[in-house]
């Protein structure tokens, strides 16, 4: 007696047209397409395949200087075997890459990149144009930038390596610290209405335990300027003469991180003085010497 066919899946017709996860299901599910994993005589083993994700190894997609100890040699072994082909494969001669490559960080950078990118031009196991567009490309930009490192490393494109020297630069520490220390903060306040009228402000510097350790001068911003003389009406380009508002821009020198930057506001360059961003003008007003 001859065993009946096993059941092809479900078609289309019985999935909901609506539902279109279902659908996507029904294409994509390899249980689904193929039938179940282990008994069905519609799976291929070869696209089943195609399914799992690509092998590769762990240090790669890694920055060069973040790959754990525990895997550096596996990533030079793995390193050399693809320099090994890729100057096999494009003729590259030891004016691009020198044999002692490996002893010269610049260089190391360049290939590790490329390495990566080839890698991923080609992983979807597919036809694609990444490897038109973006490998043989960068491959061929590379190639150039290596010609130039090594035009400067003396013999070592000749096969007589020279150790690289440290590269290292000596700052001017204090032009350093003005600048890493430097705290910049901007706000921008509203100009008064009306003429003869004008909003103060000031910023204090006020350390973690409280304590103001600074204070800077005070700036503020009148009223508008109005057009003056004789109305007449000009068609001109974008743009309104005057401001709406002022910009005022404090800078804080020598200050650690912890420290909070208080900006007030007032009426008069004597006060009294409230914080600039309160919209609560009815609200106690700050100890004088805070």
């Amino acid at each position: 007696m001859v065993d009946e066919p096993e059941t092809p899946p479900e078609s289309e017709e019985d999935v909901d047209p609506s539902d279109l996860d279902a659908l996507l299901a029904k294409i994509t599910d390899p249980e689904q397409v193929y039938g179940s994993t282990q008994n069905s005589s519609y799976v291929d083993p070869g696209l089943m395949g195609l399914a799992e994700d690509t092998a590769y190894p762990e240090w790669l997609g890694l920055r060069w200087r973040d790959i754990p100890v525990e895997l550096q040699q596996d990533a030079w072994v793995g390193l050399r075997r693809w320099v090994d082909w890729l100057i096999a494969e494009f003729k590259i001669t030891k004016a691009v890459i020198p044999p002692c490559w490996f002893r010269h960080s610049e260089i190391v950078a360049e290939l590790h990149a490329a390495m990566n990118l080839e890698w991923k031009a080609w992983e979807e196991g597919a036809p694609t144009v990444n490897p038109m567009w973006m490998w043989l490309p960068q491959l061929q930009a590379m190639i150039m930038r290596l010609r130039g490192f090594v035009g400067e490393l003396g013999g070592c494109g000749e096969g007589e390596h020279h150790e690289p020297e440290l590269v290292k630069r000596d700052y001017d520490e204090d032009l350093w610290e003005q600048t890493a220390f430097t705290r910049t903060e901007t706000k921008t306040l509203d100009r008064p209405e009306n003429a003869g009228e004008a909003t103060y402000v000031r910023v204090r510097v006020v350390d973690d335990n409280g304590e103001i350790v600074s204070e800077s001068n005070v700036g503020g911003a009148g009223a508008r300027r109005k057009a003056r003389g004789e109305s007449a009406a000009v068609l001109t380009g974008d743009g309104v003469p005057g401001g709406s508002d002022a910009v005022l821009k404090t800078t804080v020198k020598q200050v650690p991180e912890v420290v909070e930057l208080v900006w007030e506001k007032a009426d008069s360059q004597d006060g009294p003085w409230t914080g600039l961003d309160d919209e609560d003008e009815n609200e106690e007003q700050p100890p004088a010497d805070l």
